[in-house]
């Protein structure tokens, strides 16, 4: 909460702050170049909302603050997210800590889809943290309370829970997409336990 800092990875030195940062707990950074005004933004992921500023120019100008009613809990925080490209529009993928994956047109500034991560077993618990883009039909993100990770079928929204069966994890937080020498396309998961682990398509 003491503000989004920028700093030169030239020589270190720190140049400035993202005006009214420190107001929100920022939870996760993306970086943006919205190819219709070519103008750089850094994307804040916040408890109960998502700002998006630019962060060259010196007004700070705020292009947007996203926030998804009535998924968006007062408790709730947006953790992890990405950015994809379809049809020449640019999409905002975040992951939740209420169970609720959110996609947003960044363009039009409005929620494009939500997707409901919970499943009769869980519905009251749904951590959801690392969220990555597999391809461009699949997502995959971590979920902590019930040690699991949960791939996602953007088109038809089909949910498949892999859970680790081999150990009891204190629950994933991370995951990554990789590619193996030997495995090819694989998924490294970091859990609660201090365990990374890799995961391989057979």
């Amino acid at each position: 909460e003491s503000a989004t800092k920028i700093y030169s990875l030239n020589n270190g030195n720190f140049i400035k702050y993202i005006k009214n940062s420190n107001h929100n707990k920022i939870n996760y950074l993306l970086p943006w170049n919205n190819k219709k005004n070519n103008k750089y933004y850094i994307i804040q992921l916040a408890e109960e909302k998502i700002i998006i500023n630019n962060f060259i120019e010196d007004d700070y100008e705020l292009y947007s603050e996203l926030i998804n009613k009535p998924y968006d809990e007062p408790d709730v925080c947006h953790l992890s997210g990405f950015i994809y490209n379809i049809d020449n529009n640019d999409y905002l993928c975040t992951s939740s800590t209420n169970g609720y994956i959110n996609i947003w047109d960044l363009y039009n500034k409005i929620i494009f889809k939500v997707i409901n991560t919970k499943t009769n077993a869980n519905i009251h618990k749904c951590h959801l943290f690392h969220v990555i883009q597999w391809n461009i039909n699949y997502i995959i993100v971590a979920e902590l309370e019930n040690s699991c990770f949960k791939i996602i079928n953007l088109e038809n929204e089909d949910i498949k829970d892999i859970n680790d069966i081999r150990e009891d994890d204190m629950g994933f937080i991370c995951i990554k997409k990789i590619y193996h020498p030997e495995y090819g396309e694989s998924l490294l998961t970091a859990s609660c336990s201090n365990k990374i682990k890799l995961w391989s398509i057979y």
